[in-house]
């Protein structure tokens, strides 16, 4: 479904918003290796490097994050997260083997571990999460004309569908799914928001 397909105005942006920063997030995936046939001038590719493990620690509290220390051979080095097992399989000074794009690393392997690099666009989910639910409950108070009494109630479901915006969008960009799952999803949860919102305001 097109983005033109989703609620109110204010949501339009938001929703072109969420498309352009999921194609962002995993414009590596489909993107050439340096130096192929298709890695033509001015076409951003994925470059190869060789990185060293310079530190290994845990972070988190309930759930517990293994992270490296890589030094990187054309930028300074940083912390990634990685699987335990990826973690334990590796020692300070172990060469890792990295996939950069946009000089940023996406991906870190070593003796058949990989793990993605996944960083989530805190500002264009803010600002989806932000115009989606403008759009909503500007929608619901056009839709549902409330009385005068419950006039407060569409502006009042903004809050949790601010939060479910942020939380989905979230993790719908950061995990890649197939754009067509992933705004079947986008529209499922926004029409559970509406209906939720439509059953409050007639309460």
């Amino acid at each position: 479904m097109p983005p033109s397909l989703l609620p109110g105005k204010r949501s339009l942006p938001g929703s072109a918003l969420f498309v352009g920063a999921y194609e962002t997030a995993g414009a590596h995936l489909g993107a050439p290796v340096c130096g192929s046939p298709e890695a033509g001038a001015g076409v951003d590719s994925v470059r190869q490097e060789s990185g060293r493990v310079t530190r290994k620690y845990e972070s988190g509290g309930d759930s517990t994050s293994y992270m490296l220390t890589v030094a990187r051979e054309t930028a300074p080095g940083d912390s990634y997260s990685v699987s335990r097992s990826f973690y334990r399989d590796v020692k300070v000074g172990t060469s890792v083997d990295l996939k950069v794009y946009r000089d940023a690393v996406v991906r870190l392997a070593h003796r058949g571990h990989e793990d993605e690099q996944r960083a989530i666009p805190v500002p264009a989910v803010v600002e989806v999460a932000l115009l989606v639910s403008g759009g909503t409950a500007v929608g619901l108070h056009g839709l549902r004309a409330p009385a005068r009494g419950r006039r407060w109630r569409p502006t009042l479901m903004a809050v949790p569908t601010v939060v479910a915006t942020l939380l989905g969008s979230s993790l719908l960009i950061v995990y890649q799914w197939s754009f067509a799952a992933t705004l079947t999803v986008s529209v499922v949860g926004w029409l559970i928001a509406v209906f939720a919102g439509a059953a409050v305001v007639d309460s």
